[in-house]
C-alpha cells in the first residue's frame, strides 16, 4: 500500500515519541483542554499539543510562557500519542540538545540558532536548548537603535560560541565585516564621505558611503544633521580590534527632502 504524507508524518512523530528523535514546529496557537491550555505546535500539517510546564523557558518572570512563544519555530520531542491528541516537551528536547552542546560543540565554532524573542533593546535567541538574551554589542559593530528592525521572531541566525562556561554566544562574532576584509582602509587625519543612520545620547552615527564602516561623532546640539543627511567626516581615532571609528563632522553635503 503506498504510503500517504500523513502516513509518513504520523512515523515521524511515533519514532520521536520511541527514541526521542528531536522535531521542530511553529507555535501557532493555544488551546484549552480540561482546565489546563496547552500551546498549539503545527508539526508538517498535524497539530501537537505542548504542556505549559514543558515550555521551559529561561526566563522565569513571564507569566504566559505559550504566550511568549507565539510563532516561534521551536525544537520538541513527542512524550505521548492518543487517538486524538500528539502530546510534545520542549523541556526535553533542550535537554538533549545541552548534552550535544557539551559533547560535541567547541568554543570558537559557528552554530545555527533561532529567534524566539525580541524586544527594543534585546533579542533572544533558541540555541542548542540554550535561551541567550542578546544586547547591541553583541550582535554588531554598528548602532542599532531597536532590535525589531533587525530580527523578526522565527529567524534563523548563525552565531559564534565565545564560552561553554557559561553558555554565551555572539552573533557579531559570525559575521564578515569590511574589516575583516580590508583593516587598513581609512586612515586618521584623512576625510570621507558619509550618510547620518542615528543620533543618540553616544553622539551621531555615520556610514561611510565607500563600504558602510561606522564613525562615532560627538553631538553638535542645534547643529546636529538629521538622519539621512550626507556628511564629510575627519576620522581622529580607529581601534580596528573593537572595529570602531571615531570622527567629526567637517561639513553637511546634503540634507533628506522632506
Amino acid at each position: 500500500m503506498k504510503q500517504t504524507k500523513k502516513d509518513e508524518v504520523r512515523r515521524l512523530l511515533q519514532k520521536s515519541y520511541n527514541y526521542k528523535t528531536i522535531l521542530t514546529g511553529t507555535v501557532t496557537g493555544k488551546k484549552k483542554v480540561g482546565d489546563k491550555t496547552y500551546g498549539v505546535v503545527l508539526y508538517q500539517g498535524t497539530r501537537c499539543l505542548l504542556p505549559p510546564e514543558e515550555v521551559d523557558l529561561s526566563t522565569e518572570s513571564i507569566n504566559d510562557p505559550i504566550g511568549a512563544l507565539l510563532g516561534a519555530t521551536i525544537e520538541f520531542v513527542v512524550t505521548d500519542i492518543q487517538k486524538d491528541n500528539v502530546f510534545i516537551s520542549r523541556k526535553i528536547a533542550k535537554q538533549l540538545r545541552r548534552i550535544e552542546f557539551e559533547n560535541n560543540v567547541k568554543e570558537g565554532q559557528i552554530i545555527n540558532g533561532r529567534v524566539i524573542g525580541v524586544s527594543p533593546k534585546n533579542v533572544y535567541v533558541d540555541a542548542f536548548g540554550y535561551e541567550f538574551g542578546l544586547t547591541a554589542k553583541d550582535v554588531d559593530y554598528k548602532w542599532i537603535h531597536d532590535m525589531r528592525e533587525r530580527f523578526k521572531v522565527g529567524d534563523s541566525v548563525k552565531a559564534k560560541v565565545i564560552s561553554k562556561n557559561p553558555p554565551q554566544i555572539s552573533i557579531k562574532e559570525a559575521t564578515v565585516t569590511p574589516w575583516d576584509k580590508d583593516p587598513d582602509r581609512y586612515k586618521v587625519g584623512e576625510q570621507y564621505v558619509g550618510k547620518v543612520v542615528a543620533v543618540a545620547n553616544l553622539g551621531i552615527f555615520i556610514d561611510l558611503i565607500e563600504d558602510g564602516r561606522q564613525v562615532l561623532c560627538p553631538p553638535m546640539g542645534l547643529k546636529t544633521p538629521v538622519i539621512g543627511s550626507t556628511v564629510v567626516v575627519l576620522i581622529k581615532d580607529i581601534d580596528k580590534q573593537q572595529k570602531k571609528m571615531w570622527g567629526d563632522i567637517v561639513r553637511v553635503i546634503s540634507e533628506p527632502r522632506i
